[in-house]
C-alpha cells in the first residue's frame, strides 16, 4: 500500500513539475491548479451528487445481488463448468463482442431509463461472475471432493458446499478487478443514454467542451473505484480468510 502511495506522489509531483511550470500551454493535460479549482465548480454544473448516487448505486449494488444470485446458482454454474467443459469452451467465442454492442442493443431495447440501467448492470454483473466462477472452479482441491465422495455426499451437494466454498476466496478476489470493469459498463451505458451518472455527466463535459472539467470528473471517479476496491478487499481479508 505503501509503495503505491509513494508511486502516486511521484505521478502527481511529474505532473505538478512539467504542467504546470514547465509545459503550463497545451492540449494534452491541463494546468494541475486549474483542475484543482475546477473541483469547486464541477459539483454545480454537472450535479456531481446526483451522478454518485446513480453510478455508484448501479454499480455496487448489482454487483451485490449478482453475487448472491450466483451464489445461490452456484451448484448448477459448477455442475457445467465440471461436467460439460466443451460446451463451456465454445461459448467463449461471446467473448470477441464488444461490450459496447451489447449496451447499444439494450439501449435500444429500454431507452434512457435508470431502472433499465440498474437491469443492465445486474445482467452484466451475473455473466462477468458466473464467467469468473467457471473459471476458478479449475482450481478447487480435489482432495476435498474425494473426501466428500467416500462419506457419500451427493453431487450437488459436493458442487455448492464443499468446491464453492472452497473456491469462494479466489471468486471474490475477482470482485475487484469485475468491479471496475462494471464502472466503465455502467458509464458507458450513462453515455450512450444521455442519463444523469457519470457517463451523462462525461457527455455533457463534451459538448460543453470543458477540458478542464474532464480531468477533474476523471480525478474523482479514479478516487471512487479506489474506494470501492478498498472496501472490497477488506471484506475479502475479513469474511475470506481461509486458505485458497
Amino acid at each position: 500500500m505503501k509503495s503505491k502511495l509513494a508511486f502516486i506522489f511521484v505521478l502527481v509531483f511529474i505532473y505538478v513539475l512539467l504542467f504546470e511550470f514547465i509545459l503550463p500551454l497545451n492540449m494534452v493535460l491541463p494546468k494541475p491548479s486549474l483542475v484543482f479549482e475546477s473541483f469547486g465548480y464541477i459539483w454545480a454544473d454537472y450535479n456531481i451528487i446526483e451522478a454518485i448516487a446513480i453510478t455508484s448505486t448501479s454499480v455496487y449494488l448489482s454487483l451485490l445481488i449478482a453475487y448472491f444470485t450466483v451464489s445461490l446458482f452456484s451448484s448448477l454454474i459448477i455442475k457445467l463448468a465440471i461436467e460439460f467443459p466443451n460446451a463451456i469452451e465454445k461459448l467463449k467465442v461471446l467473448r470477441y463482442f464488444p461490450a459496447f454492442f451489447f449496451a447499444i442493443i439494450f439501449s435500444y431495447w429500454f431507452e434512457n431509463s435508470i431502472l433499465a440501467e440498474f437491469l443492465f448492470a445486474f445482467l452484466s454483473s451475473i455473466i462477468l461472475i458466473s464467467i469468473q466462477l467457471v473459471i476458478v472452479t479449475k482450481k478447487h482441491n480435489k482432495v476435498y471432493v474425494d473426501i466428500a465422495s467416500n462419506l457419500g455426499i451427493k453431487k450437488n451437494k459436493i458442487y455448492s458446499s464443499v468446491i464453492f466454498k472452497n473456491i469462494q476466496p479466489y471468486l471474490f478476489s475477482e470482485l475487484i478487478r469485475i468491479h471496475y470493469y462494471m464502472w466503465v459498463l455502467v458509464m458507458v451505458y450513462e453515455f450512450i443514454n444521455a442519463i444523469s451518472g457519470f457517463g451523462g455527466v462525461y457527455k455533457m463535459a463534451l459538448i460543453y467542451r470543458d477540458f478542464v472539467g474532464l480531468f477533474s470528473i476523471a480525478i474523482l471517479i479514479s478516487i471512487l473505484i479506489l474506494f470501492g476496491s478498498y472496501i472490497i478487499k477488506i471484506i475479502h481479508e475479513k469474511l475470506f480468510y481461509w486458505e485458497e
